[in-house]
C-alpha cells in the first residue's frame, strides 16, 4: 500500500504510519480544526474494489458506533477521501497485550485483571448482539490510564444478521484463536469469543498457545482434533482448577462452554492464584516421581522439589509503571492512624451504617465506639487493620448497597476532617482563585501530605500523566491490605477524592476512578486516576 504519510484526507492530516494488518494500515493523524491526534485506519487499496471487504469495513464502523463501554475502543469518524476508505479512533499509546505477552507469561493477578477488563467489554458487545470473532492479544490495547481496551471489530458481525461476509482466500479469524466451528466454517455465535478468551487465558498463564503447528492449516487441524492440553503441565505452579475451567472454555462442542463471558470470568475468579506446593517436573513419568509430600514420614526432610518458597508479593502493572515514571515504591510499615482522622472515620461510619453500626462495631473490635468517638488527640494503634475490617464488614452487611455506603463513608470522613482544620475556610477560598489544572496539582500535593500525616509515614504519591490525567498511588492501603476481592473495592477512597474535588470547586471538571486495586492484585497498593471530563 502506498504510504499516506503527509497526505490530507478530508479534515485529517496523516503524520506517521504506525502498523498494518491483513485489511488495513493504521496511521497517526491530526484532525483539523480540533488539532486532535487520532488513529486513522485506512483500508488497503487492493481491497477497495472488493465489495465484501468494503462491506466488512463499513460494518466495523457501524458496529463500533453501537458500542459505548470504557473497555471498548470507540470510533470517531468514517469517511472516503481521494479513493481512501478510513475510520478514525482514539490514539492509544500504551501498546498492546501482545507486547506484554511477548515478554513471557503473566502472574495470576495481572492476567486476571486484563481478562476481567476484556471480559467486561466483550460482555457489553454480546449484550448488544455483537460477536467479535477475532479476539486475540494484538487486539487488546493498553490505555495510559491502565485500562485494557478491546479493539479491531473488523471481523465482527451482528448475532442477529445472516450476512455472510466471505472473500476467497481470506480466513475469518486468526489461527490458534479460532474456535473449531469457526475453522470448519459453521454457523457462529458468541461462544466463539468465549473460546478465544480461553485461548488467551492459556497463553497468559503458560507463555504458549494451546495448539501449535508449522502452518495455519496444521494449527487449524490441531484445533479441531487435539484435546485441550494441560496448562498445569506446562507451568507446575498453576493449579489443576485452571485446567478444569480451560477445558470448558475451549470445549470442541460449543454447548459445553460457559453460556456467557460473565460466567467464564466468574469461573476464572474462583481459581486459586497458584499451587501451594509444586508438582513433579513436566515429562517425568508418574512411576518415577517421588511420593507425595503428605506420605513422607515426619522424621524425614521434605524433598526440595516439593517445597515452595514464600512468594514475594509482586507489584501490580500500574504501580510498576509509576515506578518507571520516577515514583519510588513505598513500603509503609506502621499500623497506627492519626487520632484526628480515625475519629472522623469512626463518626462517619456510624452515621452511614445507622442502626447496623451496633453490630458492626463489636465485630471489628471497636466495641468502645458504638456510641462514642475515639480520641482525636492521640494515634489509634490498630487503625490500619480497623479500617480494613470495617470495609470488609460493610461489604458483608450491605452487599449490593456496599459500594454506595463505602463511598458515602469516604465522603463524610473527608468533609469532617476538612471541617476540623482551623484554616480550612481560608485555604478553600484561596485555592479557588487558582486556575483549574494548577489547582488540582496543588490539591493533590496537599491531600497527599495530609494522608501521609494520617499514616505517620510516607505512604502516598501522585504523578501528572498528561494534561488531562493524574494518577495517585496509595501504598499499603488500609482498605486493601490482606483483603482479596475480584472487583476493585476501594470505594471509600473514591468518595474521599470526590469530596476533595467538590471542596476545591473541581467536581464538574474532573472524575475519579480506581485504576488498580490492591485487593485484586494482592499487593495492597492502589492507584486512582483523576481525569478531565473534557478528555
Amino acid at each position: 500500500m502506498q504510504d499516506l504519510t503527509g497526505r490530507r484526507l478530508g479534515n485529517y492530516e496523516v503524520r506517521e504510519r504506525l502498523g498494518s494488518g491483513g485489511m488495513a494500515v493504521v496511521y497517526r493523524a491530526v484532525q483539523h480544526p480540533l488539532n486532535r491526534e487520532v488513529a486513522l485506519k485506512a483500508l488497503t487499496p487492493a481491497l477497495v474494489e472488493d465489495p465484501g471487504f468494503i462491506q466488512r469495513f463499513e460494518l466495523e464502523a457501524k458496529t463500533l458506533a453501537r458500542l459505548d463501554h470504557p473497555n471498548i475502543l470507540p470510533i470517531f469518524d468514517f469517511g472516503v477521501s481521494d479513493g481512501v476508505v478510513f475510520i478514525t479512533m482514539p490514539l492509544i499509546r500504551g501498546g498492546t497485550l501482545r507486547e506484554v505477552l511477548d515478554r513471557g507469561p503473566l502472574d495470576g493477578s495481572t492476567a486476571w485483571r486484563y481478562l476481567r477488563e476484556v471480559g467486561l467489554g466483550l460482555q457489553h458487545a454480546h449484550e448488544a448482539g455483537i460477536i467479535h470473532r477475532d479476539l486475540k492479544p494484538n487486539n487488546v490495547l493498553l490505555h495510559p490510564d491502565g485500562r485494557a481496551v478491546l479493539a479491531d471489530f473488523g471481523l465482527a458481525r451482528s448475532a442477529h444478521e445472516d450476512t455472510k461476509l466471505t472473500t476467497a482466500g481470506f480466513a475469518l479469524g486468526t489461527p490458534g484463536y479460532m474456535a473449531p466451528e469457526q475453522v470448519l466454517g459453521q454457523d457462529l455465535d458468541r461462544r466463539v469469543d468465549i473460546y478465544a478468551m480461553g485461548v488467551m487465558t492459556f497463553e497468559m498463564m503458560t507463555g504458549r498457545m494451546p495448539f501449535g503447528g508449522e502452518t495455519p492449516v496444521e494449527i487449524a487441524i490441531a484445533t479441531v482434533n487435539q484435546p485441550v492440553p494441560s496448562a498445569a503441565a506446562l507451568n507446575p505452579m498453576l493449579p489443576d482448577e485452571l485446567d478444569v475451567v480451560l477445558r470448558r472454555a475451549m470445549a470442541k462442542n460449543p454447548a459445553e462452554r460457559p453460556a456467557s463471558v460473565s460466567e467464564l470470568i466468574t469461573l476464572l475468579g474462583r481459581v486459586p492464584q497458584r499451587r501451594t506446593r509444586a508438582v513433579a517436573a513436566v515429562g517425568v513419568a508418574a512411576a518415577a516421581a517421588p511420593a507425595p509430600a503428605a506420605d513422607i514420614p515426619p522424621s524425614q526432610p521434605i524433598p526440595s522439589s516439593y517445597v515452595t518458597e514464600p512468594e514475594e508479593i509482586v507489584a501490580g502493572p500500574t504501580i510498576t509503571l509509576l515506578e518507571s515514571l520516577g515514583l519510588p515504591r513505598l513500603r509503609p510499615a506502621g499500623t497506627a492512624i492519626a487520632g484526628w482522622y480515625f475519629a472522623a472515620a469512626i463518626h462517619s461510619a456510624r452515621e452511614v451504617a445507622g442502626a447496623k453500626w451496633n453490630g458492626i462495631a463489636p465485630s471489628t473490635g471497636l466495641s468502645d465506639y458504638v456510641t462514642a468517638d475515639p480520641s482525636a488527640g492521640q494515634p489509634f494503634a490498630g487503625g490500619v487493620e480497623a479500617l480494613g475490617s470495617i470495609t470488609t464488614v460493610f461489604e458483608a452487611v450491605f452487599v449490593a448497597e456496599a459500594a454506595v455506603r463505602l463511598r458515602d463513608w469516604g465522603r463524610r470522613t473527608t468533609e469532617r476532617a476538612l471541617a476540623a482544620r482551623p484554616t480550612a475556610s481560608r485555604d478553600q477560598g484561596a485555592l479557588k482563585l487558582v486556575p483549574g489544572r494548577r489547582r488540582l496539582g496543588i490539591l493533590l500535593k496537599n491531600y497527599t501530605e495530609s494522608l501521609d500525616d494520617m499514616r505517620g509515614e510516607h505512604a502516598h504519591a501522585f504523578r501528572e500523566v498528561d494534561a488531562s490525567r493524574y494518577w495517585s498511588a496509595h501504598y499499603g492501603n488500609p482498605m486493601a491490605l490482606g483483603r482479596s476481592r475480584a472487583e476493585k473495592s476501594c470505594h471509600f477512597w473514591i468518595g474521599c477524592y470526590e469530596a476533595m474535588l467538590r471542596w476545591a470547586g473541581l467536581a464538574n471538571d474532573w472524575l475519579v476512578d480506581e485504576v488498580e486495586c490492591g485487593c485484586v492484585t494482592g499487593a495492597g497498593d492502589c492507584v486512582f486516576a483523576i481525569r478531565s471530563t473534557k478528555s
